[in-house]
């Protein structure tokens, strides 16, 4: 079974991890926090590599997990409590980061490399730009190509 997960604060994210579920025919599930926090606060706690911050418990029911986010400055506070929790072990992941800035790349690696550590088996990151959320289509289509 194949699951989509997705954290988004601006709907970016959100609108992407909706086009893979349906194109894949796939669940999709949201990651919420305990406590909502205005945007200056999720920008300084992404200035903090690896901090997390309490999201509400679900269950991961895929074996194959597409785990859709925002690349914020050094991290996503929500996601990085899901790895954590270690819900992604045993899974095949493939990350869809959405992003507007710079350093993308090493981001993405970075999360893949925690992902793995904590368990999880990243196959395939793929990187897309913040209106450019149509392309995820092709993209997933073609998953044995990273976009990265």
């Amino acid at each position: 079974m194949t699951q989509v997960i997705f954290f988004s604060y601006s709907g970016n994210s959100k609108k992407i991890a909706e086009i893979i579920s349906k194109e894949l025919k796939a669940e999709i599930f949201e990651i919420k926090t305990k406590i909502k926090l205005p945007y200056i606060i999720w920008l300084i706690l992404s200035f903090i590599p690896f901090i997390s911050f309490p999201i509400k418990d679900f269950e991961v029911k895929g074996e194959i997990i597409y785990l859709c986010f925002p690349k914020w400055t050094f991290n996503c506070p929500p996601v990085t409590s899901l790895i954590k929790s270690k819900k992604l072990a045993g899974k095949v992941i493939y990350l869809v980061i959405s992003y507007g800035g710079w350093r993308v790349e090493s981001y993405a690696e970075s999360y893949a490399k925690f992902i793995n550590k904590n368990g999880g088996k990243v196959k395939g990151i793929f990187l897309i730009r913040r209106g450019e959320e149509y392309k995820i289509k092709d993209i997933i289509n073609n998953k044995d190509n990273n976009n990265k």
